[in-house]
């Protein structure tokens, strides 16, 4: 289907512009642009972040 490839070509273009940006970063910088890409999303809606399931005993596995 043509509409099916025209997402896969879209979604595969956004995945090498994003590698693009990120393939030279450091640890560091990495969490930086998450951080500044998603925070104003947390902020919008509310959300709390936490550093790992591991930091809330609500996500543990039993």
């Amino acid at each position: 289907m043509r509409m099916t490839n025209d997402i896969e070509q879209e979604v595969n273009r956004i995945r090498r512009e994003i590698y693009e940006e990120t393939k030279n970063l450091t640890p560091e910088q990495r969490v930086e642009r998450t951080r500044r890409i998603t925070d104003p999303i947390v902020e919008r809606y509310g959300l709390t972040v936490i550093a790992s399931t591991k930091d809330d005993p609500r996500l543990q596995t039993r």
